[in-house]
């Protein structure tokens, strides 16, 4: 199974859909706020570590990804906000030759969604995320996908919040994942998120200062080409899906110098890296821990 897919994206959305609301206790009929618009831009690097197919190695792999994503939302009636926005992710790598592996999969997809308020302390979020998913070489209809993530959030009281969701991929082996997490401010400066795909704990330094340790998984499912696997002499490689999954152990600091934008920096070890080609029953992964560093910028207005 791929680590990556795991992280249910839906848990993110909605923690962050519900702290956005924490302040109004999720009454979004009572906003002034008619139309709120999010943005996010990171770029990581990940150093090198031998990558082996079974036991035989093929050499080392280093990698860098970069991601932006812009969504507005604006409210349509009381309880009910529209998602909508684009997002575009690349994951470029440097590989040995000896590895039959893409050296680029990247996905430019539509964000397209609704956030429900269904009760009081309840929040719905429903996104498709139809797009491009592929390696780029040839681009055609065989490479869209349309990944689709339905949550729910549970707001116990302003300290303490569930949540719930599925995570819905045809392409992935295993299409149907769900998944559930807490965040909990435990005392005044602590506060355990453990939501994925970021499960960390946090430590309020100052007002504008953030310190956190804890984990992130990457990842996603794209098509090579359709000469993939000839260019490699692996036959059954080619118009086939890879899933590609990374998992990071680190830590960090988030800075927030004004109310609704926040500078993240941080760094830590990748511990394992993983290309399924699932529908042909061949997969490469990277055991050995290679250190990363990323930096991020966030903002919601």
């Amino acid at each position: 199974m791929t680590l990556g897919v795991l992280s249910v994206s839906a848990l993110s959305l909605l923690a962050q859909a519900t702290d956005n609301k924490m302040d109004s206790d999720l009454n979004i009929q009572k906003s002034d706020v008619r139309i709120a618009q999010e943005t996010n831009l990171s770029y990581s690097y990940v150093g090198a570590a031998d990558i082996k197919q079974g036991d035989a190695k093929l050499g080392d792999i280093s990698s860098q990804t970069t991601d932006l994503k812009y969504v507005i939302s604006p409210e349509i009636k009381d309880g009910l906000l529209f998602r909508g926005g684009v997002e575009w992710e690349r994951y470029s790598f440097g590989l040995p030759d000896a590895a039959p592996l893409p050296n680029t999969l990247q996905s430019t997809n539509l964000i397209i969604g609704f956030d429900i308020q269904i009760a009081d302390q309840w929040l719905m979020r429903v996104e498709a995320a139809p797009g491009f998913y592929s390696d780029f070489v040839d681009l055609s209809s065989r490479d869209i996908n349309v990944p689709v993530i339905i949550g729910g959030s549970y707001l116990v009281n302003k300290d303490l919040q569930w949540v719930f969701g599925l995570s819905i991929d045809m392409w992935r082996e295993y299409p149907v994942l769900p998944g559930a997490g807490v965040r909990w401010k435990f005392a005044d400066q602590w506060v355990l998120n453990f939501i994925l795909p970021k499960p960390r704990i946090e430590y309020e330094l100052e007002k504008a200062v953030t310190l956190f340790v804890g984990g992130d998984m990457k990842g996603g499912t794209y098509m090579v080409n359709g000469d993939f696997g000839k260019n490699h002499g692996r036959g059954n490689l080619n118009q086939t899906v890879v899933e590609y999954s990374e998992v990071r152990i680190g830590g960090g600091v988030a800075w927030k110098p004004i109310p609704f934008l926040t500078f993240e920096a941080q760094t830590g070890a990748v511990v394992m890296r993983e290309f399924n080609f699932s529908r042909a029953d061949t997969s490469m992964k990277s055991d050995g821990a290679a250190p990363y560093g990323e930096v991020a910028l966030s903002g919601s207005f």
